[in-house]
């Protein structure tokens, strides 16, 4: 059977993206991450890139879009090492009919994941060395979606984080994560991403 996929139009696209907005400034793990932190960060990219090197992000160009992903609308706690993030995952990202395929979440997972805890490291950067994923539910297209990243620990260059992915509507469990993030040794030759 052959689907076809309808481009969303420019009203469709700031109609997504207002009430993804909504939802992220409404959302109570927003509200709560405000509560502990008055002066939590926002923005709408998960990492800050140099504009040189922003036609070399994944999320930032290939998966961007109102049919693929809308920036995020993101909220960091950079003291804790917390990290909330809402996404709107289009109809273009399908692995299967109707279902996200697994590996965005993925990408977004280790994103956001690493923002959370670079603030908390010395050199403010580090390399994905593990991440596993629990998926508990398909991820539907079109949909919005949170989340939530806490750095657990920090030991020297080493962070270990925790996540979740919950649907932004109803705050259904659709992935847990954790991760271990280290630090390059010696003198840091990448960019500062915070």
């Amino acid at each position: 059977m052959q689907h076809s996929i309808d481009s969303i139009n420019e009203d469709d696209a700031q109609l997504i993206e207002e009430k993804l907005r909504l939802t992220a400034v409404n959302h109570p793990l927003t509200l709560d991450l405000r509560a502990r932190n008055p002066d939590i960060k926002t923005s709408r990219s998960v990492l800050a890139i140099d504009p040189i090197d922003l036609p070399f992000s994944l999320t930032n160009t290939t998966l961007s879009g109102p049919d693929n992903i809308l920036a995020p609308f993101v909220f960091a706690d950079d003291i804790t090492g917390c990290l909330v993030a809402f996404y709107h995952l289009g109809s273009k990202l399908a692995g299967h009919a109707g279902i996200v395929h697994g590996g965005i979440p993925a990408v977004l997972l280790d994103e956001c994941m690493g923002r959370a805890c670079f603030p908390r490291l010395p050199n403010k950067v580090a390399f994905t060395a593990k991440l596993e994923l629990n998926y508990k539910a398909p991820i539907r297209v079109s949909s919005n979606i949170v989340i939530e990243a806490n750095t657990t620990d920090i030991e020297g260059r080493k962070a270990w984080v925790e996540a979740k992915v919950r649907d932004a509507s109803d705050g259904k469990e659709l992935i847990w994560a954790k991760a271990l993030f280290i630090e390059p040794s010696g003198q840091p030759s990448l960019r500062q991403l915070i």
